[in-house]
């Protein structure tokens, strides 16, 4: 039972999904619903909002829809729009509140504190009940004919449209098909309990497929500076990967992962000609107490060079370090001594700072993409999921998997030398003997209600999609 805090949480929410199929809302569930006496118009754009309503009610029926109840909000010719959804929505969200369909908390902005909040909607009563007899599967409604996996972002960070070419053509084609192969893969953490995580700063990030979606984000030109963005696993932050990696499994089968973080120095030599030791970086971390291991490092040297300069370095740090370990307060004074003793003892290092030259995350999207191109030339359908620096195969696959990946990295990437980490994820599947060794496999690990009932909503949408007879879970 949802408690009374849970249910008014408005942080728990995400935007409207404009891209949604909309197909599968019939004009008999707007009738049964009261909603007959509608014009086409307007019956095109509550199928909409009862789809996204559906949608965030199978993520959580605890978490809200954000959306704008401005003109502003809607832009119906956009190609991130392709269902061409208008302002109109606003009358079908006013719509859905007056036949108490909804739960509806207006929005406000606060210009003398400078918060904002855009306002909050969900499904309740009956269509809720009418959401519970539903058969509709994440793929039934994700995937739209003319969804847009492409994302360009302007100075704003607001979507911007582009012009299309060979290449964005070629990056489409790439993630279609990538898109197509997740959507029939079984991505979860068997040991989590509630039906998301929370991230250190307390956001909940919900496990679903109907959050499984790879798009590439590209910031200001359709260029090689991009990101993998969209799917729940993308919204983690590094310490919560770092608890739960080994946990993570495909296909409820026996799963692994690379974890690329010890590459940082090998790349960015690569990417900048610049090169610090390994003696070095422990010189660092014995100097500087809050950098308590090489990760948490290489994570303040990517922010030092992609920040604009040293107070924007200092205000982003500082709202991050929870999420990659930091717990105690690090003073502004501390982070100016760190890069002081950057300009003394590592001046090319240094001259990089504020340069936005190297970015970690926009490196590890430009292997997986390298990885997934390489793999669709080879006709492979092998499903690997990126955790930010994390790269998780089945093992069945391994053999297959590594020589790819050390194909991309020394001849796409032009590594002369590189040490690649391997590691096994824990073993849910119970031993049937009582020997020392087969609950060691174990790990004396049990499945969680919640993951059975996703693996169970899983295979049923894959049974329901014609997808079953041929799957690995099969």
């Amino acid at each position: 039972m949802k408690t009374v805090k849970d249910q008014l949480d408005y942080n728990f929410s995400r935007n409207i999904d404009f891209q949604k199929k909309i197909e599968s809302i019939k004009d008999e569930d707007l009738d049964n619903l009261g909603l007959k006496t509608i014009s086409p118009i307007k019956k095109k754009h509550l199928k909409f909002l009862i789809t996204d309503l559906f949608a965030a009610w199978k993520e959580s029926p605890s978490q809200f829809l954000s959306v704008s109840m401005s003109k502003r909000g809607y832009k119906a010719n956009s190609r991130y729009n392709p269902n061409r959804i208008s302002s109109l929505t606003i009358e079908g969200i006013k719509i859905l509140k007056e036949k108490k369909l909804i739960e509806f908390h207006p929005g406000f902005f606060d210009l003398r504190r400078k918060v904002s909040r855009q306002s909050r909607i969900k499904a309740i009563g009956q269509l809720v009940d009418m959401f519970e007899h539903y058969n509709i599967t994440a793929n039934e409604i994700l995937f739209s004919k003319n969804r847009e996996f492409i994302f360009l972002l302007n100075r704003e960070k607001k979507f911007s449209e582009y012009t299309d070419n060979f290449e964005t053509y070629e990056i489409r084609e790439i993630l279609k098909n990538y898109n197509n192969l997740i959507s029939k893969t079984f991505f979860d953490i068997p040991s989590v309990k509630d039906n998301y995580i929370k991230r250190t700063d307390n956001s909940k990030i919900i496990i679903s497929d109907f959050c499984k979606c790879e798009n590439l984000v590209f910031r200001e030109s359709i260029s090689r500076n991009f990101i993998f963005s969209g799917s729940w696993w993308h919204k983690l932050d590094n310490i919560t990967i770092e608890n739960l990696s080994n946990h993570m499994i495909i296909n409820d089968s026996d799963t692994s992962f690379l974890n690329l973080s010890n590459l940082y120095l090998v790349l960015l030599n690569r990417k900048t000609g610049v090169f610090l030791r390994e003696f070095d970086i422990e010189i660092i971390k014995k100097k500087f107490q809050f950098i308590k291991n090489s990760k948490i490092l290489y994570f303040v040297l990517n922010k030092l060079i992609n920040s604009s300069s040293l107070p924007g370095f200092f205000r982003s740090f500082s709202s991050d370090r929870k999420k990659i370990g930091i717990n105690e307060v690090v003073s502004k004074k501390v982070i100016e001594q760190f890069v002081d003793y950057l300009k003394k003892k590592h001046h090319n290092f240094y001259k990089l700072l504020y340069s936005n030259i190297f970015d970690w995350d926009v490196t590890m999207s430009e292997i997986f993409h390298k990885l997934l191109k390489k793999f669709g030339s080879a006709n492979l359908n092998m499903p690997i999921i990126k955790v930010k620096d994390f790269f998780f195969y089945p093992n069945q696959v391994e053999n297959n998997f590594i020589n790819y990946f050390e194909i991309v990295l020394s001849k796409e990437m032009k590594l002369l030398k590189y040490k690649l980490t391997k590691k096994k994820c824990y073993s849910y599947k119970k031993s049937n003997g009582k020997s020392i060794f087969n609950s060691l496999i174990s790990n004396n690990l049990n499945y969680s209600s919640r993951y059975k009932s996703n693996k169970k909503k899983f295979i049923k949408s894959m049974k329901l999609n014609g997808f079953w007879n041929n799957h690995p879970m099969n």
